[in-house]
């Protein structure tokens, strides 16, 4: 894997958690930034994941593969989280079709 760099601009009180962060956990502030950074796209192809399923534009499947998290997660969160979980058979049938693939 590559690494890219990057620049930024932080205002002070961001920059300042951010090197707390890399304190408390005795890390250079570039390795705090990356795990900081790295935490929030979790959190946010997440979030995002949920939202479709939410509004059923992807299956709980999908979601599940765009949060980047093992299914039986993705079924325990939503279900934290007061989502219903909707699976018709036609989800089934999909779903199996794009794990497997067609010959099934």
């Amino acid at each position: 894997m590559s690494e890219k760099t990057m620049s930024a601009r932080f205002d002070d009180e961001l920059y300042g958690e951010i090197l707390e962060y890399a304190k408390e956990k005795g890390v250079p502030k570039t390795r705090a930034l990356r795990e900081l950074t790295r935490e929030g796209v979790r959190r946010w192809r997440l979030t995002r994941a949920l939202a479709l399923y939410r509004e059923g534009k992807v299956t709980v499947w999908k979601a599940s593969r765009m949060a980047r998290v093992p299914l039986s997660r993705m079924v325990e969160i939503a279900a934290s989280k007061k989502i219903p979980i909707h699976f018709s058979t036609e989800d089934l049938e999909r779903d199996f079709k794009g794990a497997f693939g067609e010959n099934i």
